[in-house]
């Protein structure tokens, strides 16, 4: 059941207009005139990356999978989600790699301590949102990376939201039983690899479309990072990607926003700070995360 279910291929729900052909990931932002640091995702990240992927996998463990496909079933009986024939390769399910994700939000910091100071002058810290979230992982694991306000998902497919909202039960679960037989060695690997990974932010998934500007800014509200899995998603005729019009407004000037292997558009009012290449276990060539801060 489980693995059906994790390899689920979502089909085409009949794109917008304003959603155009994919290309190859994208070149850089030509004749911007930006200039972008690099950063590495070192052994050690990986190596976090691994002590993570078991912790969640472990969270994951908890799924009550005829739940979910009873909720998905529903959704789909409602008429808001139509399954057809063809399928979209936009919303085919991946997974990104978890020591590049530390990597990643490692070289974050710095620009994400500066925008939370602007958001809230006591520095609280602000919230991150995954979009195109599938059954929530990456949500899961940033908020045992650090502090957020909240750690949140919009996800279109209903299997994988119906998977995604079960992930603060099932970490209340782990969390009991590994209570009951406490191991002080793993639970002091687990916290260097993830030193939030005791006390959790608060998760929340929404189902939504992304390309809907409604959901889009909801999903997004108070967020100081921004992270997109986005090798799948559609990009413009300039191989930008398209929904960067759409993101920016719904953005507090400073926001971080993570893309991967295909870029948003600086005209849009990002500016491409970074960049890095890593490991992805679905492309041979590994792929590239791109951080942007809304300017």
């Amino acid at each position: 059941m489980a693995a059906a279910l994790l390899s689920v291929v979502a089909p085409n729900r009949g794109l917008p207009a304003a959603r155009l052909p994919r290309r190859a990931a994208s070149a850089s932002n030509a004749g911007s005139g930006v200039s972008s640091s690099s950063f590495e995702v070192t052994t050690a990240h990986i190596a976090k990356g691994e002590v993570a992927r078991e912790w969640v996998a472990d969270v994951f463990e908890n799924v009550d999978y005829e739940l979910a496909l009873s909720s998905s079933d529903a959704i789909e009986a409602s008429g808001e989600y139509v399954r057809r024939e063809d399928e979209d390769e936009e919303l085919r399910y991946g997974e990104f790699d978890m020591g590049f994700f530390v990597a990643v939000l490692e070289a974050c910091e710095p620009l994400l301590a500066e925008v939370e100071g602007t958001m809230d002058p006591s520095g609280a810290p602000g919230a991150f949102v995954d979009v195109g979230s599938g059954r929530g992982q990456i949500p899961v694991l940033a908020a045992a990376l650090r502090s957020w306000s909240r750690c949140a998902g919009l996800e279109y497919v209903p299997v994988l939201h119906a998977i995604a909202e079960q992930a603060p039960t099932c970490l209340e679960k782990l969390a009991a039983s590994e209570a009951a037989l406490f191991d002080e060695s793993r639970a002091a690997e687990r916290l260097n690899a993830m030193p939030s990974f005791d006390s959790p932010a608060p998760l929340s998934f929404a189902r939504g479309d992304m390309y809907d500007a409604e959901a889009l800014t909801d999903a997004t509200r108070g967020a100081s990072m921004v992270f997109m899995f986005s090798t799948k998603f559609a990009v413009d005729r300039d191989g930008r990607l398209a929904v960067s019009p759409m993101l920016r407004p719904a953005l507090a000037t400073g926001a971080v926003v993570v893309t991967v292997n295909n870029e948003l558009a600086t005209a849009d009012g990002f500016e491409l700070v970074a960049r890095a290449d890593g490991p992805d276990g679905e492309r041979s060539g590994g792929s590239t995360a791109y951080v942007w801060r809304a300017v």
